[in-house]
């Protein structure tokens, strides 16, 4: 009969002690997970920066088209001034979007022909990482001009 008990055997198995012939062959073993394990973080890390940054382009998006559809209306309104419509998306990308990002947000075009007033913005944001794309794209917000009634 055995002097110790099944439970000090499974917290002390002989095999992990270096004077066994196994514990010894798992020397030469360590570390071997040291660099699958840095690419794994790495990987992850890139991951985690190219989701963040979608997120990101997808809030500047939202905010420049907010913009855009302020400067559609205000400048669709009843005896608007031209300029107002350049006025309201500065104020409105200013409090939106500001910062690096908003460093990528061109000038809009602002029309107003016929019925409508369009506003067209071209947009370009930086990738973060040499492996990501730039995102370039425009913008277009459109709002009916307001017009007097016919009597």
């Amino acid at each position: 009969m055995p002097t110790e008990s099944f439970i000090a055997r499974r917290l002390n198995p002989g095999w992990l002690e270096p004077g066994h012939p196994v514990g010894r062959a798992r020397l030469g073993e360590r570390g071997s997970i040291l660099l699958p394990g840095i690419v794994g973080i790495a990987m992850m890390f890139f991951a985690f920066v190219l989701i963040t940054q979608f997120a990101v382009w997808q809030y500047g998006r939202g905010a420049v088209q907010s913009a855009a559809n302020e400067a559609a209306r205000a400048s669709a309104g009843f005896g608007a001034d031209p300029g107002v419509c350049l006025e309201v998306f500065d104020a409105a990308r200013g409090d939106l979007l500001g910062g690096s990002l908003g460093d990528g947000v061109g000038t809009p075009r602002c029309t107003v022909a016929g019925e409508f007033s369009e506003v067209v913005v071209p947009v370009r944001f930086e990738k973060w990482l040499p492996i990501s794309p730039d995102w370039e794209f425009e913008v277009r917000a459109v709002a009916a001009v307001e017009r007097l009634p016919e009597p």
